[in-house]
């Protein structure tokens, strides 16, 4: 049951403040209980149960049994009580848990043999166990069976066919040997689950795998902490290139998310977060463009040869008249976002490298720092955020020039109209394609609600399992 909420966990420490927080809810636990609790039902009406072999004192001798081809044909399994213990794990407890199997006996008493059907029916079968949750020295979360016991409160066994003396003294002793032998495998069997699961988790790969160039890190900064209410979760949340990880050269910063209850799930996304994304497209090269002539669109006043550029620079058609020329945009560093209170702002400082063509070869002309801000919007689409910028305001410098120094006024205000028409379009379309929220492989968000909040998006949604068949949905 707890692998639903511990396979967004994994490796990689870190000491720094966690980048993204997620808790998960009683509300949240609630749902996986219900849906594993229809899993295991269906899962145990198709359970292969192994043969069994043994013996039984009948006061005279052993008794030698072997029961095979059992089957479970009835699985009456109520809602178990699964909760939260506080700075533990989870408590589970099964009760009236019942069972009604069939299969095949085998006795032999000497040189006596003896055989047939029989039905074995298990009735008020619980459970009690106490899973404690933490993080092992590699830094994936760890999860252990702290406590455990089980009982099982009737059992009926009705055997048909066999004819030998012993039978009947066997028949009566047999039923209760086997309760007490099944009451001792119950906690063995969570044990060693509990140990696959364990398993499982400390060798998962907790790198989301967003496109060719870039890795989303998931992994724990610290161990879960379990409250009465909910279980709390700190993930490294840090975007790394795919060919050249490196950490960011900027320090995450603390924020504090406040669960809410009548959500499944509640995610915080640090602006830090959001930030080591736009850092790796800078260093992947993501952020840049040559823009030539041929791009402008035809109503724009501005044509892309020395002659336009002259209106701004007379200098520069009187150096290199009638020439084609091309831009080379990049930021010159990563773009920073800004999360406050119910609004978003993007600050990007763009170099321009302005060069002339004659024939094949590009003639060095000037270096321009634009540096624009633009306010947006945030939303939550197909399990992405994804957002929508407009422009504020820009600032052009001069930053270096083969032509002799000029005014950037002029050439500013038209600067304005190519944000407009070029820089934002691009952007917009690397916002459209959105960052992805944490969830794992069949995990779906229902109805997620989004706000921004100081230095942070809050993320509130409640979740619904995927199946190829059916989707579970609260």
């Amino acid at each position: 049951m707890l692998l639903l909420l511990l396979l967004l966990l994994g490796p990689q420490p870190s000491g720094a403040h966690p980048g993204l927080k997620m808790a998960v809810s009683s509300k949240g636990l609630d749902y996986v209980r219900n849906v594993v609790t229809d899993c295991v039902q269906e899962e145990l009406l198709t359970a292969v149960i192994p043969d069994i072999e043994g013996k039984v004192c009948i006061g005279i001798g052993n008794v030698h049994y072997a029961l095979s081809q059992m089957e479970v044909v009835k699985v009456d399994l109520p809602q178990p009580s699964v909760n939260f213990e506080e700075n533990v794990g989870v408590r589970v407890e099964v009760s009236g848990l019942s069972i009604a199997i069939t299969g095949h006996w085998r006795t032999w008493f000497g040189i006596i043999k003896d055989g047939g059907t029989f039905e074995l029916a298990l009735f008020d079968v619980s459970s009690a166990s106490l899973l404690q949750l933490g993080m092992d020295s590699q830094a994936h979360v760890s999860v252990g069976c702290l406590t455990c016991n089980a009982q099982i409160g009737r059992i009926d066994m009705r055997f048909h066919g066999g004819a030998s003396f012993f039978l009947q003294t066997f028949v009566k002793l047999f039923p209760g040997y086997l309760k007490g032998l099944i009451e001792g495998h119950i906690c063995p069997l969570l044990e060693t689950q509990t140990g696959k699961l364990e398993d499982m988790l400390a060798t998962m790969n907790v790198n989301l795998h967003i496109d060719p160039n870039m890795i989303f890190n998931l992994s724990l900064t610290n161990a879960p902490l379990v409250q009465s209410s909910n279980m709390e979760m700190d993930l490294k949340g840090v975007f790394y290139s795919e060919q050249h990880p490196s950490e960011p050269p900027f320090p995450s910063q603390d924020f504090q998310l406040v669960p809410k209850a009548d959500y499944m799930i509640s995610l915080g996304i640090s602006q830090f977060s959001l930030n080591t994304y736009t850092y790796v497209c800078l260093t992947a090269g993501l952020l840049q463009i040559n823009i030539t002539d041929k791009m402008i669109p035809p109503v724009f006043p501005l044509r892309l040869n020395t002659s336009s550029f002259g209106k701004l620079i007379p200098q520069l058609a009187k150096m290199f008249p009638d020439m084609l020329m091309v831009l080379q945009v990049f930021a010159a560093e990563a773009p920073a976002v800004s999360l406050q209170m119910d609004s978003f702002s993007f600050l990007m400082s763009t170099a321009i490298n302005a060069y002339a063509i004659n024939n094949t070869i590009l003639i060095p002309l000037f270096t321009l720092n634009l540096t624009t801000q633009f306010s947006g919007n945030l939303s939550i689409a197909n399990e992405k955020v994804v957002g929508t910028l407009e422009f504020d305001k820009l600032k052009l410098s001069l930053v270096s020039s083969k032509i002799g120094t000029f005014q950037t006024l002029a050439l500013e205000k038209v600067m304005v109209q190519g944000v407009k028409t070029f820089l934002i379009p691009a952007l917009n379309a690397k916002l459209q394609r959105g960052i992805p929220l944490p969830v794992m492989k069949g995990v779906a968000f229902v109805q997620p609600v989004l706000q921004i909040q100081q230095g942070f998006l809050a993320v509130f949604s409640d979740v619904k399992m995927r199946d190829s068949s059916t989707e579970r949905e609260l």
